[in-house]
């Protein structure tokens, strides 16, 4: 009997397991695929070097305003997929290595009761016992009612990551965080890009102004953007992909050809079908099972990390959790809290958000204050080939306690100066208190400090009104 089995070998399973292995647990793991999950395989590491290429191939439009005149001549799209699927292979590669002093388990894993999980697996039937079970099975892209994924013409990032090139002229639709980020990649690589949403803003989980700025550099980059609008149709007609799009408000119907379309409208939890009610886990009517802070389901010995537990569906948010479950498995306890969980888009510009936004304040009822700052203020903007000049920096500042609620950066190196604010707000630090810390200029951190002094009515670089 093991000590411990991980069902899903993802960001939370086997970071989990790497925790449980370090305390001295013997574990398995059982994974369906691939080691590393979607993170590694179809999302965070596949979409960011599509991303660093696509940079790469806008250089030649961007470095003329400095007298320095490049030639683009070609991307040769397969090359450049076998090597975002090489740098896939290594990460997933890390993961098995780390593994090395787990059981790892190919198949698919099902409860079978508290202490038994049967693998359905190449190698046929087998039933594995452990102490205690961590599920971690995560989730996998949602569909659109009426609309197949076919893997071949109607793409989800899984079946977009697996092309062997890229297509020349592709219809996203969602514009979320994987619309956004696919759609501004093919754009800068010379594709032909269409996204519709239907809500009226691109992000819509954000603060409307942080879509403001995105929605203008969506249209710098040619991209067609269908905002309040859906996909009525796909039908191959003559050869050619066709997709029918509505306006909701008026009715307004058009047609568009495109090689392929991508579905990016959300996610679907893997908890159903692997026996968690047959063995007592309670499950919310959307499918997320239920877990106290430290990751323990209604079951004792069972417990759940990841996606499969809800959102926000962030890796790191995953391997958090993960750790969280493995530390109380191994010792009883554990001070590591679930929050606050940072969320970085990798657009341009960049976002960086932690803590509440003001759409989550307000709904709250919170009494706060905003501390609102234009990257103008940056010297360091000045010095980028691919300046932000729309993007900002704001704080939301508790009344009463000073105390920074939280945090948005729309900008470039938002992905990194945001976890700086991540330790304030986790630290339930001031605005006063981040003011005593020096950064180092010039750097995109100085926008910490110039919104510490911002907040406490002594602004730096910026001219009182």
């Amino acid at each position: 009997m093991y000590d411990a089995i991980v069902l899903g070998g993802g960001p939370a399973g086997y970071v989990a397991a790497l925790r449980l292995i370090r305390e001295g647990l013997k574990v398995a793991v059982i994974e369906r695929k691939y080691l590393g999950g979607e993170c590694t395989n179809w999302g965070c590491i596949p979409s960011k070097a599509l991303i660093e290429a696509s940079h790469a191939s806008y250089l030649p439009k961007v470095s003329k305003v400095a007298g320095i005149n490049l030639e683009l001549k070609s991307v040769d799209s397969r090359r450049l997929m076998g090597w975002v699927k090489r740098v896939v292979l290594r990460c997933r590669e890390g993961v098995k290595y780390l593994l090395s002093e787990a059981d790892v388990i190919e198949g698919y894993g099902r409860l079978k009761g508290r202490n038994e999980v049967v693998v359905e697996g190449k190698e046929g039937r087998k039933v594995v016992e452990g102490k205690y079970i961590v599920v971690a099975t995560g989730s996998d892209p949602a569909s659109i009612p009426g609309l197949k994924i076919d893997g071949e013409k109607i793409l989800s990032n899984r079946e977009f990551f697996e092309l062997g090139e890229l297509p020349s002229s592709m219809l996203i639709v969602g514009a979320g965080v994987i619309g956004v980020e696919l759609g501004q990649a093919l754009a800068r690589l010379g594709a032909e890009v269409h996204i519709v949403e239907i809500l009226d803003r691109p992000l819509p989980a954000f603060d409307e102004d942080v879509s403001q700025v995105i929605a203008r550099y969506l249209r710098k980059y040619g991209i067609d953007l269908m905002l309040s609008s859906v996909l009525k149709s796909v039908e191959v007609r003559g050869g050619e992909l066709v997709a029918r799009i509505v306006r909701k408000e008026s009715g307004e119907a058009k047609e568009i050809k495109v090689d392929k379309v991508l579905i990016a409208v959300g996610r679907r939890l893997n908890s159903s079908g692997i026996g968690l009610e047959e063995v007592g886990v309670k499950v919310t009517d959307k499918g997320a099972v239920i877990v106290d802070e430290l990751m323990r389901t209604s079951v004792p010995n069972i417990f759940a990390a990841g996606d499969v537990v809800g959102p926000p569906f962030l890796a790191h948010k995953a391997s958090r959790e993960g750790l969280i479950a493995a530390e109380v498995i191994a010792t009883g306890r554990t001070e590591l809290p679930r929050e606050p969980i940072p969320s970085v888009v990798f657009s341009d510009p960049e976002i960086g958000i932690v803590g509440l936004d003001e759409t989550q304040a307000k709904s709250k009822g919170m009494r706060y204050r905003v501390v609102k700052l234009p990257y103008s203020v940056l010297s360091r903007d000045y010095t980028r080939l691919t300046r932000t000049p729309e993007g900002f920096a704001k704080l939301l500042i508790e009344e009463g306690t000073e105390r920074i609620l939280g945090a948005v950066i729309v900008g470039n190196g938002a992905s990194e100066v945001i976890h700086t604010l991540a330790v304030a707000v986790a630290s339930n630090i001031t605005a006063r208190d981040l003011e005593k810390v020096v950064m180092t200029h010039p750097t995109y951190s100085e926008l910490v400090s110039e919104l510490a002094h911002a907040a406490v009515g002594k602004p730096l670089h910026l001219k009182l009104k």
